[in-house]
């Protein structure tokens, strides 16, 4: 439940308390109407914990209007107040007694109506009795029901009333609905929120304005919607925009209004364009407390979900003023000239749940960060050498892990384009600052944050051999090792792949050896030991298929003609890759043995045919073809034939034995339903796994037990074999170049999973 204020004529100094009160600090003459005195301000009451009127004062209140009706009678004639004088003393000894006599309150009302129109100068001073007794609870229904709510209500929506009045039309209204939602629904049915709203924008008004539209707002759906829809958003940030409720306790109630306004329509449609500007600027003040921080941020943040004010923050040059908060939530005492340096801060201490708020609003914070670095504009509008992009390199050393991980996110999202991520790797030589992250941080964020930058920088070949040199490939297995974040696994192994693809000096590096003590026991493990042995603990899919797709290539880099390495070079790297690692196969069973993602699957199988060419590949494959998750859709890809679970071999002796193995010409035919891009892939998978049989079938039948010979030997009846290398590799790269998206958006769909 809201905690809700109550409204004082008392003059006192300002206290967050939040039972606390509204004083008028006008003693000036009331002008008469029309003029509008603007000479009063309004500040938050700290001298009452109870909401209720001092008990002398509450049980006056009649004697107290009568006093004032006497003198109105006297002076301006017309009141009529003589004949009340029993009804209100019977109503004062009710009220002692705790009886609130609705019936006098009544007459009252009739006697406010004959004041307005006789343009009384006497209906102030009765407005701030009535607005002190409006801050006695038990008073309030009964405002409502006799009557005195809605005569102030008129009042409220009135041009040309004059300053004294109107502040207290406004305790007044403000009293009777705090926690009263049937005066709420008497604000609402009037639309007094409109007048209210605009109110918001009187200098002399606005603190108790603010008060008001809270009180009735919260907790109170229809009031809610009401406010929203009269602009009371956009006006909240008008409010904001000149500082003078920074450190004020109002500034709450301001950052209440606003979060349960902002989801409502028309939401930020009437917000001003520099709405994030005011919004963070308010939250980084020293004074603003650190909940009021928050809210602020929350809604800033809402705003940067939505594109335009993405782009506006951009093209005003201002995305430095989020960055500039971030660096703010942790010194203490930040430079005006260097707001977002982090070189030798002081650093504040915040207690266990607050760090935990704090970390929080980061979070979102840098998530918009996300959104709008991932903008043309924001890349159009600062350049690499620009004095923000500049700070977010330095922040890739600080210790705070999200302001790495900021960092890592925008530099990254920037990093889309094979000329900037060779300036950044070549000129700023910021893959260094990268890898020292990956080796000295324990959080999971920053590191996931790293290793995908260095994915995207190790894209561009001519990167490869810097990031390799700079030492990436011996950092990796400290990632490769924590079991507890697969996340951060799976990552690290797709880093693995892209930065040894195409590169042989890196390929080289992963199958260095761990020790180069002969005599040790890791002189005979590599750093492609230390990945399988990932591959054999890890349960989680993606990550072992990003192992399998850095076997792949491997394989094909050493069965491609590398520049300026010599043939004899590639054949012993080769020899070492399989004496070392005799189970390399192994990994490659998790492509092949599922149906999801067909690239994947033939991705697997083109591995798989590379490896059998070779003696010693050949050894590391024929293992993995036992498998009856592996045989099963080797049999399927020849044949065409769906063959039921646990009759593998059966099934093959049936085809064969009746004749169904189908005609090539005919089995290269699309299918019904089939694409002309799925019928190419479905041709390619049974060219790769009909060479893949062929070379098992010369390098190892001699070995094969006859049975299973048999069955290899079955599968190639009919087949045409004259593939060459040359051609098969051709293929390959054909098919890889037209179907390049579908493949990482596949491999991207199998991470996000």
């Amino acid at each position: 439940m809201a905690t809700h204020h109550s409204c004082s004529s008392s003059s006192t100094t300002a206290s967050s308390d939040s039972s606390s009160q509204l004083s008028s600090r006008d003693n000036s003459p009331a002008p008469t109407r029309p003029a509008i005195h603007c000479s009063g301000s309004l500040s938050i009451a700290d001298s009452l914990k109870d909401p209720k009127i001092p008990h002398e004062k509450q049980k006056r209140m009649f004697s107290t209007l009568e006093a004032i009706f006497q003198r109105a009678e006297e002076a301006e004639g017309g009141v009529g107040v003589g004949e009340l004088q029993a009804v209100f003393e019977h109503a004062d000894e009710s009220s002692r007694a705790g009886y609130r006599d609705v019936e006098a309150l009544s007459n009252v009302r009739g006697i406010l109506n004959q004041m307005w129109w006789s343009d009384s100068e006497f209906i102030a001073s009765a407005a701030e009795v009535l607005a002190d007794g409006s801050r006695d609870p038990e008073w309030r229904i009964p405002f409502g029901e006799a009557g005195v709510l809605d005569f102030f209500l008129g009042i409220v929506a009135m041009d040309g009333v004059e300053h004294k009045l109107m502040l207290h039309t406004l305790r007044l209204i403000g009293n009777s609905c705090a926690d009263e939602d049937s005066n709420r629904e008497r604000v609402v049915g009037h639309n007094s929120l409109l007048p209210i709203v605009r109110l918001l924008r009187d200098t002399s008004l606005s603190s108790i304005a603010i008060s008001v539209v809270y009180n009735i707002c919260m907790d109170f759906e229809p009031a809610q919607k009401q406010a929203a829809e009269y602009g009371c958003f956009p006006v909240l940030i008008d409010v904001l925009s000149n500082q003078q409720y920074v450190g004020n306790p109002l500034l709450n109630y301001i950052c209440r209004l606003l979060e349960s306004t902002i989801s409502l329509p028309p939401g930020l449609e009437l917000s001003p364009e520099n709405a994030v500007e005011i919004l963070l600027g308010t939250a980084s003040e020293t004074a603003t407390e650190l909940d009021d921080c928050v809210s602020l941020v929350n809604v800033a943040v809402a705003h940067l979900r939505e594109e335009r004010f993405q782009k506006l923050l951009v093209g005003r040059q201002a995305v430095e003023i989020p960055l500039a908060l971030l660096v703010r939530s942790y010194s203490l005492q930040t430079s005006p000239e260097s707001p977002l340096a982090m070189s030798d801060p002081e650093i504040s201490s915040h207690a266990p749940e607050e760090e935990q708020q704090l970390s929080a609003m980061r979070s979102h914070v840098v998530q918009a960060l996300s959104d709008i670095s991932a903008l043309p504009e924001f890349a159009a509008n600062y350049a690499l050498e620009s004095p923000l992009i500049g700070s977010l390199r330095m922040w890739l050393s600080v210790s705070q892990p999200q302001l790495q991980v900021c960092a890592c996110i925008m530099l990254g999202n920037l990093a889309r384009s094979d000329d900037v991520c060779r300036i950044m790797v070549h000129r700023f030589q910021i893959h260094e600052p990268l890898i020292t992250l990956l080796q000295e941080s324990d959080d999971t964020q920053a590191l996931y944050s790293a290793a995908g930058f260095l994915k995207n920088l190790a894209l561009p070949s001519d990167n490869k051999a810097a990031i390799g040199e700079a030492g990436l490939i011996k950092t990796l297995p400290r990632l490769w090792t924590m079991d507890t974040v697969p996340q951060v696994q799976y990552v690290s192994a797709c880093l693995t792949r892209q930065i040894i693809s195409n590169s042989y000096a890196n390929i080289q590096t992963l199958l260095a050896s761990l020790s180069p003590d002969l005599d040790s026991p890791a002189h005979e493990k590599t750093y492609l030991s230390l990945l399988l042995s990932l591959d054999e603990k890890s349960d989680d899919s993606p990550t072992k298929t990003e192992i399998a797709r850095t076997i792949t290539a491997i394989c094909r880099a050493l069965n491609s003609p590398q520049p300026g390495i010599s043939s004899r070079s590639i054949e012993e790297t080769t020899h070492r890759l399989y004496a070392l690692h005799p189970d390399l196969g192994r990994p490659l069973a998790i492509m092949v043995s599922q149906s999801r993602w067909p690239v994947v699957r033939s991705e697997g199988w083109f591995a798989f045919a590379l490896m059998a060419r070779s003696k010693e590949g050949s050894a590391a494959v024929s293992d993995v073809m036992q498998v009856v998750e592996v045989f099963r859709p080797l049999v399927e890809t020849i044949t065409g034939k769906t063959i039921a679970r646990g009759r593998e071999y059966g099934a093959l002796q049936d085809i064969t034995n009746q004749g169904e193995l189908v005609d090539d010409v005919e089995d290269l035919e699309a299918r019904e339903g089939e694409t002309e891009q799925e019928r190419q892939m479905r041709a390619r998978d049974r060219d790769n796994t009909l060479v893949l049989v062929s070379e098992l079938l010369r390098n190892r039948g001699e070995e094969m037990a006859i049975i299973r010979r048999g069955v290899f030997e079955d599968l190639l009846q009919g087949r045409n074999l004259h593939l060459s290398y040359r051609e098969l590799m051709n293929r390959a790269q054909a098919f890889e170049s037209e179907n390049t998206g579908e493949i990482e958006g596949a491999y991207e769909a199998m991470g996000d999973q």
